[in-house]
């Protein structure tokens, strides 16, 4: 199937599924509810729509920091580090560490998606009114676009709101529901802020058997904005994007690897395959969208209980095209 008949059907699907809700007998606050849901995913899409050549980076944290707090310049050091990369910076458009790292990045690589309260609160100066902006209703369309467009995610301290955005980012990570990117904790030098999320609950969470060994792969902790930043970089060395395709997993490469660095990563990863082996393929499959036709990619099935391991496999390839290039 061709991608504009793949188009097509899309479209055909969308209008079934929108003529089917409309012909049901929902309660009127269903409808409109359906209708809020619908507005803020257009609205969010065509936001977003022109940056998709850009690689970006959601910050996560606290509404409450103050200027004069050392979390709040490591923020905005964060967010100066990240555009100076060449990262696009996505927050919450609220005041504190959100504020803090729009300002460090600047009003032309920064995009607010701000949340709709009971209390009254506006965006914060530096996305106010920009067109990389717009409010949602809902929690669970807002934090869709956030992970959605990001191609990496720094949780910096923070309530109940981020812990909340970071134990829903890790758990589809954990599960596959989300496209493996890095993830990164990031406190002011000394502060430790997530030394005991780490040192205690999740401890604690490992040894009961509660999570694997191999979700702690999942998150990178650092005092130093710099190496935030530098780890983001690399996990990007020639890892490009992933995608399903049925039941494989295709890792997009920016450069083809070696047959012997193919062996090796086979090697190392055999035991997370469910079966088969991890193969080097170039245009596949057919219908990949036009922008990606030129990348090579590895193509594998995983074991679905191991989709958590795809950060370290990602790294090591990495790793192994690096060596070969050193």
């Amino acid at each position: 199937m061709s991608i504009d008949q793949e188009l097509s059907t899309h479209k055909q699907a969308l209008w079934d599924e929108a003529q089917a809700l409309l012909d049901s007998d929902l309660p009127e606050h269903d409808f409109k509810m359906l209708s809020n849901v619908l507005g803020e995913m257009r609205k969010g899409l065509q936001v977003f729509k022109p940056y998709q050549a850009w690689r970006k980076v959601s910050v996560f944290g606290s509404a409450r920091t103050q200027e004069d707090h050392a979390q709040y310049q490591q923020a905005k050091a964060c967010g100066k580090a990240l555009k100076d990369a060449g990262f696009m910076v996505i927050t919450g458009g609220g005041p504190g560490m959100m504020q803090a790292a729009n300002e460090g990045a600047g009003r032309e690589v920064s995009f607010g998606i701000g949340i709709n309260l009971p209390m009254e609160q506006q965006l914060n100066p530096v996305v106010h009114e920009s067109p990389r902006s717009f409010n949602c209703k809902y929690f669970f369309t807002r934090k869709f676009f956030f992970l959605r467009e990001s191609d990496a995610v720094i949780l910096t301290p923070g309530g109940f709101g981020t812990f909340d955005e970071s134990f829903e980012l890790l758990t589809l990570l954990q599960t596959g529901r989300n496209p493996p990117i890095p993830v990164i904790m990031l406190e002011a030098p000394g502060d430790d802020f997530w030394g005991p999320f780490l040192k205690s609950w999740v401890r604690r969470l490992l040894d009961d058997g509660l999570i694997s060994p191999d979700d702690m792969g999942l998150i990178y902790h650092t005092d130093n904005a710099n190496d935030a930043v530098k780890h983001i970089e690399q996990y990007y060395t020639n890892y490009h994007s992933f995608r399903y395709v049925g039941n494989r997993v295709l890792l997009r490469m920016n450069n083809p690897l070696s047959e012997q660095s193919l062996e090796r990563l086979n090697a190392e990863f055999s035991n997370v395959l469910h079966k088969g082996s991890i193969e080097q393929v170039f245009q596949w499959p057919e219908n990949d969208e036009p922008q990606y036709a030129h990348y090579p990619r590895l193509r594998m099935q995983l074991n679905h209980g191991r989709m958590n391991i795809l950060p370290q496999l990602i790294q090591r390839m990495n790793a192994l095209y690096a060596q070969e290039h050193q």
